[in-house]
């Protein structure tokens, strides 16, 4: 079974638990480390939660990644959005899940006598997981989150990986 099928099956359980409080407008800047086809990258993710239509929120992704293998030089740029389902108390500790779709650019590079050469491309990919806000303070939260990338390369294969991002979470329009 694929990651975005469990995802669905995830938020369809979820929905539930999510009607009861909705948690207004985060967003989310930190850490980001992600494996893919077996090459460790770090970089930064930033994420936009929002209440949506009832239980379902909406999110929109962005992340860049840098690594090396083998002399070439890596890169990936991810724009995501999607639906998903945020649950807990408001103000307080927040549980979510997620199912992202949107595009990824990969560039590749080289660098041979002082001239770089690049081969970039663009291509269509999906993205699920979830992960935990603790509050630290009345709008502020520390976010801990994984996902699971999953995208098409020109050649017919996948090329997919994880994520793991840390970081900090800035909460609007949350009641005292």
């Amino acid at each position: 079974m694929r990651p975005p099928v469990v995802l669905a099956a995830l938020l369809a359980l979820a929905a539930p638990p999510a009607a009861a409080e909705r948690q207004g407008t985060d967003l989310f800047a930190g850490y980001s480390f992600a494996k893919i086809d077996d090459v460790n990258r770090n970089g930064a993710n930033a994420t936009l939660g929002f209440d949506l239509i009832g239980p379902i929120d909406g999110f929109v992704d962005s992340s860049v990644h840098w690594g090396g293998s083998e002399g070439t030089n890596l890169e990936d740029l991810t724009l995501m959005a999607g639906p998903g389902v945020r649950f807990g108390k408001r103000g307080g500790t927040v549980f979510f899940v997620r199912a992202l779709a949107g595009l990824v650019r990969d560039r590749a590079s080289i660098t041979v006598l002082d001239v770089d050469i690049s081969e970039s491309s663009r291509r269509f990919a999906v993205l699920a997981g979830g992960g935990i806000d603790f509050p630290i303070a009345k709008k502020l939260a520390v976010r801990a989150q994984g996902d699971y990338l999953w995208n098409d390369v020109p050649e017919g294969s996948t090329s997919s990986g994880f994520r793991a991002s840390a970081g900090i979470v800035f909460r609007f329009g949350i009641a005292p």
